[in-house]
């Protein structure tokens, strides 16, 4: 949401000023509103969870991990998500859901924690492949789409401030 936002407004304000005629103010700011928009992508839009017959992916921020349906010892969910391999690693999810809020209880009543829809599909999906056989533990590895795109931002960044170098 945080990223679709600055990316709305920082993409109006690079059009306006294109609009009005000043392309060095767009260059100017095209570098950084782009690391900007980039660093909320990755941090907020783009960490998920991804569920296949054959494995669990956890895409964190610049980091993604595949585990296999037979290496998952446990699942939990604490403030978020966290896979337990049958290795002893543990990976926790950024974009999963968290602890939710306790239902209010009536007097003398306990509060209950309702589990989160999507945990309850990850548990499922988990009880359905885990006697398949297999071999090989978690693969963790660069999350290399957000980091091609961090790589354009930067080049931006550099344009933009070697404008701003050179114009001053």
């Amino acid at each position: 949401m945080a990223a679709g936002l600055v990316a709305v407004l920082g993409l109006f304000l690079l059009v306006d000023a294109a609009v009005r005629g000043s392309w060095i103010v767009v260059l100017d700011a095209v570098g950084p509103i782009a690391v900007l928009v980039w660093v909320l992508w990755v941090l907020t839009y783009r960490p998920c969870i991804r569920i296949d017959d054959t494995a669990v992916t956890v895409v964190n921020p610049l980091r993604r991990t595949v585990v296999p349906w037979h290496a998952v010892a446990d699942v939990k969910l604490r403030w978020q998500i966290v896979i337990e391999t049958v290795a002893g690693r543990r990976v926790q999810c950024w974009g999963g859901p968290s602890l939710p809020r306790p239902k209010p209880a009536r007097r003398g009543e306990r509060a209950v924690l309702r589990q989160p829809d999507e945990m309850t599909v990850l548990l499922d999906r988990w009880a359905e492949q885990r006697a398949v056989a297999g071999d090989g533990d978690a693969e963790r590895g660069w999350d290399v789409p957000a980091l091609a795109v961090g790589a354009a931002a930067l080049a931006l960044l550099a344009a933009s401030l070697l404008s701003l170098w050179l114009g001053a």
